[in-house]
């Protein structure tokens, strides 16, 4: 299950789709291995959406699949697809409840988006409910995280600190990179929240020691781009530069050009802070200003109007 505001999750060989026990995209199991493991080109979307067509509706395989459906549409930031979706789910009376803790979280994060604190609380209360019983069940670590992530949501930030710390205790000496991946990424967005960034930027860089050596690519971009962004806030503009390009292998313009747009974006804003105006404009034509958020386009225009000034100021000949 992918519980989180940068909770991402590793992923199943589609051999395997429908014979495990039924669970979450959570532990070495969620879309983004479906999406890798399909042929070269393919559509992972378009894929999903066929496999779904061919499981019987309520079956183990149907909710999997429904599973990463959510994971898909949340990563990319489809907020009204995840809407849909959700509100399709929330009719059906067989959800399991694994399934059910995801969709509530997401539907909550959907509500956030559409400013409607109020009902988002009642189902992020209903979420974190949820995730204390499946917790109570399984006692796996992870649980205790998304936990977290949910208080942290709800605005119980002291709640999410000590919830946090008991998930650290139980793992003990775990070996599983995504488990310290997210509770660093957690732990990170905690000290944000009070501009402790000094603080933020030990947890960024203990996430991306933890996640590097995986294969998932996802996860990694998340990250590097928050390690770098960390950076950025705290001056530290050649560190923050090169872990945003070490981010750019890890995806393409083509398969995800949200993401990448954004962080060109901080790349261009980067490179203007170290003074090189040239390589900003060369970030800046890598960009697709109607794929950004107002807070990135804010900064896009910014960014422009103080190149536009640079050329100005650059001597005739030059």
């Amino acid at each position: 299950m992918q519980l989180k505001y940068l909770i991402t999750s590793v992923v199943l060989s589609k051999a395997l789709l429908c014979t495990l026990p039924l669970q979450a995209s959570e532990h070495y199991s969620d879309h983004e291995l479906f999406c890798f493991n399909q042929p070269k080109n393919s559509d992972c979307l378009l894929e999903l959406q066929r496999q779904l067509q061919q499981q019987p509706v309520g079956s183990k395989g149907w909710y999997k699949l429904e599973s990463y459906l959510l994971d898909y549409y949340y990563d990319k930031i489809d907020f009204t697809s995840l809407k849909l979706q959700a509100e399709m789910l929330l009719q059906r009376q067989d959800v399991p409840s694994v399934v059910l803790a995801q969709l509530y979280f997401y539907y909550a994060k959907t509500l956030m988006h559409l400013k409607q604190p109020e009902l988002a609380a009642v189902y992020g209360q209903k979420a974190a409910q949820l995730v204390t019983e499946l917790y109570k069940s399984f006692g796996n670590p992870l649980r205790l995280v998304e936990l977290a992530n949910l208080q942290k949501a709800l605005g119980q930030h002291d709640l999410a600190v000590q919830t946090l710390s008991e998930a650290e205790h139980r793992a003990g000496n775990s070996q599983d990179p995504i488990f310290w991946f997210e509770l660093n990424s957690n732990k990170a967005l905690i000290t944000d929240s009070i501009q402790s960034f000094e603080e933020s930027l030990l947890y960024r860089q203990r996430a991306v020691t933890a996640i590097l050596p995986t294969e998932h690519h996802v996860k990694i971009v998340v990250a590097l781009g928050n390690l770098a962004r960390t950076e950025q806030l705290l001056g530290h503009y050649a560190a923050a530069l090169s872990h945003y390009q070490q981010s750019l292998a890890y995806m393409s313009k083509k398969t995800d050009p949200q993401n990448w747009s954004i962080y060109h974006v901080r790349l261009a804003e980067i490179a203007l802070q170290l003074n090189n105006p040239e390589l900003s404009r060369e970030y800046m034509q890598q960009i697709d200003s109607t794929l950004l958020g107002q807070t990135h386009r804010l900064v896009y225009q910014q960014l422009q109007q103080k190149l536009a000034q640079y050329h100005k100021k650059k001597p005739a000949g030059v």
